[in-house]
């Protein structure tokens, strides 16, 4: 069986699997993160005097548990990798890298992206439901049409920040998935703790080298890309350096499955 191949059936049966022996974590995760966002959102409404949320705070709400709960979630991926039994056992499963890194990858970034939000909209809806049955306040339903962020920039720029947007939601996600796979013991605590080092050295680099060589004063032609002099250029190879980035992420956290099947 090679490492690379992605068989339907062997990846159906790793699917089921993972349901027969974590069936109880996901239930648990499930009825704890519902009740959070019900308890949350009482006590923010009783602080509130018992004011209905807007779209606005409902958005607001919404991006903060995913943002919390998903990293924390995508922040234990790879479970087995944990200690080396776990490990060997794991490696042993007949499937191959790549069809575990998939799984890994669905099982937890896209149920992050799918479901956090529809079981938040539902918990939102039966506590708004339940407060206005309870003290007969106001409650509007609020339907994921009507919480599209108000940006009003450019035709040309729109969509570079939906792509922006977009990358920087996945990276942040991304980012603990694969020092899942790289770091055994306490995987999240060591990616934010290398994400922070990364990102104060680079603020370094930039205020004790870049900004005494005057490079602000610098002005590059128009036909270099890698420098923008435009606002539409800027966005375009941020976006393009996000979605670089993204995959990057991604190929490491695969290449380190394969490098401990070796």
């Amino acid at each position: 069986m090679s490492n690379n191949t992605f068989n339907f059936s062997r990846f159906v049966k790793l699917f089921r699997q993972h349901m027969i022996h974590n069936q109880k974590l996901m239930l648990f995760s499930i009825v704890g993160y519902s009740g959070m966002v019900f308890i949350v959102l009482s006590l923010a409404q009783l602080a509130n005097d018992l004011e209905a949320f807007d779209p606005d705070e409902f958005l607001g709400f919404m991006i903060g548990f995913v943002a919390v709960f998903g990293i924390l979630y995508v922040g234990h991926s790879f479970p087995a990798f944990r200690t080396k039994e776990t490990t060997i056992t794991y490696l042993t499963v007949p499937a191959s890298a790549f069809e575990k890194f998939v799984f890994e990858f669905i099982s937890r970034v896209g149920i992050i992206l799918v479901m956090l939000p529809i079981l938040f909209w539902l918990v939102y809806h039966l506590q708004g439901y339940f407060f206005k049955w309870l003290a007969d306040t106001q409650f509007v339903a609020v339907g994921f049409a009507q919480i599209q962020p108000e940006i009003t920039p450019e035709a040309d720029n729109l969509s570079w920040i939906y792509v922006i947007v977009g990358a920087s939601s996945l990276l942040a996600l991304i980012l603990p998935f694969t020092g899942s796979a790289m770091f055994g013991k306490q995987p999240l605590v060591k990616t934010l703790f290398t994400v922070a080092l990364i990102i104060l050295s680079f603020t370094a680099f930039t205020w004790f080298v870049l900004d005494p060589l005057g490079l602000q004063n610098y002005r590059a032609h128009d036909s270099m890309w890698l420098i923008p002099t435009t606002e539409l250029a800027a966005l375009r190879l941020f976006g393009i350096g996000l979605i670089v980035a993204n995959l990057t992420m991604l190929t490491v956290a695969f290449l380190k499955i394969k490098e401990k099947e070796v």
